[in-house]
């Protein structure tokens, strides 16, 4: 058995960046606004790259580009908040994609009900705020591990905002 494994491996082939990010593409995923305190004001970046870890005790990642302006401002808060857009919710995506915006200015938003979380984007359908409790360098990327320590769904009926093929798509139900 061990043996097919390794001949597997061998043939395997090793994807380019494009390769990889082409594919990647036809991935859908959810599109969350993830916002953290930092000295100079709060940060705010755009991802797709969030999952559910565990439910017991409830953990969540984000993945953030080593490339973003934003992400000593990340590795160094205690906690950070993930907003879940809403369908409709593209251009308060775009804002926080975009590296110079005026994110905080542009985007309606509140303080957290946790003290260490970031601001609560008011267009998401629903947020986590969680306390950071790992933080880990994988390739390009850093993935941050945070506890779920409060959480609100203000809209039990809205779609989420989804990207796919390098675009918002919309989800009929």
């Amino acid at each position: 058995m061990h043996g097919d494994c390794d001949e597997m491996r061998q043939e395997m082939v090793v994807i380019d960046a494009e390769s990889f990010k082409d594919m990647m593409s036809g991935v859908a995923a959810s599109v969350t606004i993830v916002t953290a305190p930092g000295v100079d004001g709060p940060v705010g970046i755009t991802v797709s790259a969030f999952a559910s870890v565990s439910v017991d005790p409830p953990i969540v990642l984000v993945c953030i580009d080593k490339r973003a302006a934003s992400l000593d401002a990340f590795l160094a808060a205690a906690g950070y908040t993930v907003n879940f857009m809403s369908d409709g919710t593209g251009d308060d995506a775009m804002v926080f994609a975009t590296p110079a915006a005026d994110k905080f200015g542009s985007v309606a938003n509140r303080e957290p009900a946790s003290d260490g979380s970031g601001p609560v984007i008011e267009s998401a359908f629903g947020h986590f705020e969680c306390r950071t409790v790992q933080r880990t360098e994988v390739g390009d990327h850093w993935v941050i591990y945070g506890q779920v320590v409060a959480f609100e769904r203000v809209d039990r009926e809205a779609f989420p905002l989804v990207w796919h093929d390098r675009g918002f798509v919309r989800i009929e139900h």
